[in-house]
């Protein structure tokens, strides 16, 4: 019996033994796993942020660790960070005007787009001088601050008929560019240093891809800040300029019942004279063909009207002589 009892408490004895080294050996392979994340935590935030594709992270996580640094806006602007320098604005201007002298208002137009210090971004004239009326196109680019001399200038160029103003608010889209660049530039940085440190080829080929979209990013989105500067700083003017020969009266719209019948009368006069006109420069400008029509009618007519009374002789009877009898002939004879 007491040596049942002895190896019975040596079994148990040996167990205990053996559950304490394995919990101790759990206890210290939890402890290596911590101290090894807590090596990489360390590490990223040695780097700024950045992660350390030695010990196993991935470059294409770097997009996502920079947008979120931005105060959890990824690609925006928080509304306390936001710049307050004024407002991003691209204004675009229109006008049509009519002119009688066109060689004079085209002269005044190159006039002043230089003398504000603009330029022209595309320009177009169409029609032949003494033919036909001629027209011009122009889309001009005038400095912002000199929009207003601009605008009080116009009248210069001819009788104004139409003026169009639109003017687009860009703000929020331009610092949302300039934050996302910002944050792009960052992580080209960070990529550029683990890219030093890397040893392994893996590595070193998976970062100079990351760091080849990141470029092309920068470079695609300083060209829209780019395009958006020219925008905000020129203003973009289109002119459409119409010769006539007779400007076009701009007045004040009729209200009472006495003004609207003048008006409508007048309209219609003038419609009655512009028909007159068109119709003597059609008489006038078509005499050499109505001439040429009328000497053929007039030959067809005499040819139509010899061929009639031709065709009316042959169809009348031909006259009968005077029929005598012989007997009388021969008693009037021997008489």
């Amino acid at each position: 019996m007491k040596s049942i009892r002895r190896r019975s408490v040596a079994c148990i004895l040996s167990l205990i033994l053996l559950c304490s080294g394995l919990l101790a050996a759990c206890h210290a392979q939890s402890d290596r796993s911590e101290g090894t994340a807590s090596m990489s935590v360390d590490s990223a935030s040695g780097e700024s942020g950045a992660m350390d594709t030695v010990n196993g992270a991935k470059p294409e996580e770097l997009m996502e660790e920079s947008t979120t640094g931005l105060g959890g806006n990824a690609g925006g602007v928080d509304s306390g960070t936001r710049p307050t320098d004024g407002e991003k604005l691209i204004e675009n201007l229109y006008y049509k005007i009519e002119t009688l002298q066109f060689e004079d208002s085209v002269e005044k137009v190159q006039n002043l787009y230089e003398e504000l210090g603009g330029y022209v971004q595309e320009s177009s004239v169409e029609g032949i001088s003494g033919q036909h009326l001629r027209c011009a196109h122009y889309v001009l680019r005038i400095p912002q601050e000199k929009v207003s001399q601009f605008q009080g200038r116009t009248s210069e160029l001819g009788n104004v008929l139409r003026v169009d103003t639109n003017v687009q608010n860009v703000t929020d889209t331009y610092y949302d560019i300039e934050a996302r660049l910002k944050s792009l530039r960052t992580q080209e940085e960070r990529l550029l240093a683990l890219l030093e440190e890397s040893g392994s080829l893996e590595d070193i080929i998976q970062l100079e891809q990351a760091l080849s979209d990141v470029t092309y990013e920068i470079e695609k989105l300083t060209g829209t800040l780019r395009n958006y500067d020219s925008l905000i700083e020129y203003t973009t003017v289109t002119i459409d300029l119409q010769e006539v020969t007779k400007e076009t009266e701009v007045s004040q719209a009729p209200v009472t019942l006495g003004e609207r019948m003048s008006a409508q009368f007048h309209s219609t006069m003038t419609g009655l004279g512009a028909l007159g006109e068109a119709a003597l420069i059609f008489l006038v400008g078509s005499l050499p063909v109505l001439f040429l029509l009328a000497i053929l009618c007039l030959v067809v007519f005499l040819i139509v009207r010899r061929i009639t009374r031709s065709h009316k002789k042959k169809r009348e009877p031909r006259p009968e002589e005077p029929f005598t009898k012989p007997n009388e002939d021969f008693h009037n004879h021997q008489e």
